[in-house]
């Protein structure tokens, strides 16, 4: 054990004298910010070096804490050990009995559009969507239909109580529906959701087209890694691409933040070009775009001072699109020093928008 304490006592001195380093020159960055002082050439550099300065000391003082607290060093006993589960522990999380026959548990689609019953009967109370009913004043209930996705929990004569699977904001509502209103999910042969006409919203639009829209959607679902989840309601004809006699219709993949379109013409159920998911741009090469956007767009390019640590953010999407944000410096024509935030959108490897903005302190 003093063995042990004597080899950390090198590392923690080491680590103090680094500390108290760094901790100066930041001292000095935040002077020079104050006061342009050598090397800082503006206020712009010598505030990057300081917040760099912080994050050392903070990263430095979390090893050293670390070293001390060290239990070999402290002499003290590693964690316990986690309790074996009893056997009350290990059946809390087992599903509730079936309340009936049927195959309670599994996720089935449904047929048609019905109102969840808060018991078994047709009489039996609606279940109220109060969050409707508040915003709009009036009452509203929850209902499901064929672009859901349900768990059937139990069954009672011609009735089963299930449970919302998808939209998953909706997971939290369940009651009871006819038994006649559920249908099993198709399966490929890799267990994909095999889509079929009724798991869809058909309008005068997109009837005409139902076996392709249908075809292209399996092939969606099959060929692009980033699109398992799609919302067979948001099947629809796109009015700013489609054209006279060419309709182009457009399907949503994922859900919230990571939700996206997918395009597509009747003819694409039979052709080549497939559907799969778009890489977005790598980091590295996104970043180097967007820096070159600020040189483009700055009166004196030389001057620009793009930050690729403290400000930068790279947001890549499954979509294929990828967003680098950051900031940079450059001297506008009266030669004065202005912060400028930069937002570069890429679509795959192309760079289709770019905001400049100034930043103001």
């Amino acid at each position: 054990m003093r063995s042990d304490q004597g080899n950390l006592r090198p590392m923690q001195l080491a680590l103090g004298l680094f500390l108290v380093t760094v901790t100066l020159w930041a001292a000095y960055s935040l002077l020079s910010v104050l006061i342009p002082l050598r090397p800082f050439s503006s206020r712009g550099k010598a505030a990057r070096s300081f917040g760099l300065s912080v994050l050392a000391i903070l990263a430095t003082g979390i090893a050293l804490g670390l070293a001390v607290s060290s239990p070999q060093a402290a002499g003290g006993a590693g964690p316990e050990p986690r309790p074996a589960r009893t056997a009350a522990a290990e059946t809390a999380d087992d599903p509730p009995p079936p309340c009936g026959g049927g195959a309670p548990g599994d996720v089935v689609a449904v047929t048609g559009s019905h109102e969840l019953r808060a018991a078994p009967g047709a009489d039996a109370p609606r279940i109220r969507n109060e969050k409707a009913s508040r915003a709009l004043g009036t009452d509203h209930f929850h209902r499901i239909d064929s672009s859901t996705t349900v768990r059937r929990l139990c069954r009672q004569d011609e009735w089963t109580e299930v449970r919302i699977v998808t939209p998953d904001w909706l997971s939290d509502v369940g009651g009871w529906v006819p038994t006649a209103a559920l249908r099993q999910i198709g399966r490929t042969e890799d267990d994909d959701r095999l889509y079929v006409e009724e798991d869809f919203h058909w309008d005068t639009d997109t009837a005409p087209f139902k076996p392709q829209v249908v075809t292209v959607v399996n092939r969606i679902a099959r060929e692009n890694r980033n699109c398992r989840e799609i919302d067979t309601a948001s099947v629809a004809k796109s009015p700013s691409r489609s054209g006279p006699g060419d309709p182009v219709f457009f399907v949503t993949c994922g859900s919230g933040m990571e939700a996206f379109n997918i395009w597509f013409r009747p003819s694409d159920a039979d052709g080549a070009e497939g559907f799969a998911a778009k890489a977005p741009l790598a980091k590295g090469a996104a970043v180097a775009a967007c820096e070159a956007a600020a040189r483009r767009a700055a009166v004196h390019p030389s001057t620009v001072d793009f930050s690729r640590i403290l400000d930068l953010a790279y947001i890549p999407h499954a979509s294929g699109r990828a967003r680098v944000v950051s900031t940079f410096t450059a001297r506008t024509a009266l030669n004065l020093e202005l912060t400028y935030r930069i937002d570069c959108l890429f679509d795959g490897p192309e760079l289709i928008e770019t905001h400049i903005a100034e930043r103001l302190e």
